[in-house]
Order: structure tokens, then C-alpha cells, then sequence
């Protein structure tokens, strides 16, 4: 049994935190980017008072320029100056990055750590959070976005090798399911919106099967029930329609940079 289903509130969420309010803590983002996701996710897990900000970076199907973007969202551009997502102002105090993001949100707010105590093992999660960005997130790109058979084979082959890896990783499941055991730390974050999209928009438009990674199925079953992560998942239905222009009979468009996913560069990825 493959463990997808989620009673969606992130919408409900992004109702209730944008509704006529003004907090000093805003959090921009959008509810289709999965390196937003990651940042909602530690701030759920921290139990923030924050503020979204809805951030579209399209018009239609077009992406807006930086000039279009600052008219449009100033508040946004002043906390990320190349217009990319997720930003965070904290009573001013400008931060951009999904990487670096997290990392802030460890230290800046009050709540459950993302981070364990232990050096060693704060190394590990950080390694392995790396692993995600650098063995795994391209290759779910690739996979997605390429049109030539080939392509989709070796990065296929490729994906699964990074996820192997990543499980091979985890501790013994006994311990409890999160990548330390039982306790949730940055490196699951890491993980879960992209698993999330392997089990919904892979599995609908390259036929992924998740359930060739049973450890990761345990895990994903103990993501599904954490409120910071429901908090954030949008209708599944509505993220493979998201990504309809990925089916086979249509060529995707990476060619603004802003909206291609790269290997983590600076700590993260955008």
C-alpha cells in the first residue's frame, strides 16, 4: 500500500494566515513551490505567528520580470533581490534561501529544534539535507521536465540511486521513522514536498512506483501524520494539475532561470 492520502488543509492554513492581517513576521511564498513548502513546514513545526504572502511569479504562463515583480511585490524583492522563493521578513531582517531558511528559522524561533544537539549528528542532517538538493531534486527535474526517453531512463536510474542512498541513511526503522528515528529534523524537511510530488505528479505522469522503497513508505506514513506537514499539503488533485504541462503530449519551458531547480548552491537550493 502505497501512503499518499492526506486531508488537505494547507489552503486553510493559507486562508487563516492571510486573512486582513499585518504580523511582523511575513512569509513569502507560493503554495506551488516545493522549496516554499519546506520553509512552511519548520515554520508550522516551530508554531510561528506569521503572515503569508502570496507570491505568483506568472503571468498566465508567462514569468514576470524582476522590474514586474518589484511593482508588484516590493516587500517581496527587498527580501530577495533576484525574485526568487521562499523570503521571510523578520521584523526587517531580510532572509531568502530554502537552505538558509530553515537554518534561521532553527535559531530564530522558539519551538521544537529542527537541529539535534549532538555535532555529530546536526553534521549528518545537514549532509543528507545536501544529498537531497545535490542527488535527488535534479533528477526528479529531469525526469519530469524531459521529453527524450533516454533522458527520463538515466535520470530514473539516477533518482532511485540518490534515494537509496538517502534510505540507506536512515536510522533502523526499530529506532522510529524519521531519518534520526524519532526525532523530525531538518533532513526530513528536506525531503518530504518532493517525495510528496514523486507519489502525486511523478506517479500520475512517469508512472513512479513509491512502493519500491518500503523504508521510505514508513517514513512518509509518520510525515503524513505531522500537523506541520498537513498544514501544507494543497489538494493533490489541484498539484498534478499544477503540472499537467509536464504530460507527454506538451513540452515544458525552463528557460527563465527563476523556475529552474538547481543542485543546492549556498546552503539550499531557492
Amino acid at each position: 500500500m502505497v501512503a499518499t492520502h492526506v486531508e488537505p488543509t494547507g489552503l486553510a492554513t493559507i486562508a487563516e494566515r492571510s486573512n486582513n492581517i499585518t504580523l511582523p513576521v511575513k512569509f513569502f511564498s507560493s503554495w506551488t513551490c516545493p522549496y516554499s513548502q519546506r520553509v512552511w513546514i519548520g515554520l508550522e513545526e516551530k508554531g510561528a505567528d506569521y503572515q503569508w504572502v502570496e507570491v505568483d511569479l506568472l503571468e498566465g504562463k508567462t514569468p514576470r520580470t524582476l522590474d514586474q515583480l518589484s511593482q508588484l511585490f516590493p516587500d517581496f524583492v527587498a527580501c530577495s533581490p533576484d525574485g526568487h522563493l521562499p523570503a521571510l521578513d523578520n521584523r526587517a531582517e531580510y532572509v531568502f534561501d530554502s537552505g538558509v531558511l530553515l537554518e534561521y528559522v532553527q535559531e530564530a524561533f522558539p519551538g521544537p529544534p529542527l537541529l539535534p544537539k549532538s555535532p555529530y549528528l546536526r553534521a549528518r542532517v545537514r549532509l543528507w539535507a545536501a544529498h537531497v538538493d545535490k542527488h535527488i531534486v535534479p533528477h526528479f527535474d529531469t525526469l519530469l521536465s524531459s521529453q527524450e526517453h533516454s533522458v527520463r531512463a538515466e535520470s530514473r536510474r539516477r533518482l532511485l540511486d540518490g534515494l537509496a542512498a538517502w534510505e540507506a541513511a536512515m536510522a533502523p526503522v526499530e529506532d522510529g521513522p524519521f531519518f534520526l528515528g524519532d526525532d523530525f529534523s531538518l533532513a526530513d524537511i528536506a525531503l518530504a514536498p518532493w517525495w510528496q510530488r514523486m507519489c502525486t505528479v511523478l506517479r500520475a505522469y512517469r508512472k513512479f512506483d513509491p512502493s519500491a522503497t518500503p523504508r521510505l513508505q514508513t517514513w512518509y506514513e509518520a510525515i503524513l501524520a505531522r500537523p506541520s506537514f498537513r498544514n501544507t499539503v494543497v489538494d493533490v488533485e489541484r498539484l498534478i494539475e499544477q503540472h499537467a504541462d509536464c504530460a507527454d503530449s506538451a513540452s515544458v519551458d525552463l528557460s527563465d532561470n527563476r523556475f529552474r531547480r538547481k543542485p543546492m548552491r549556498r546552503g539550499g537550493g531557492h
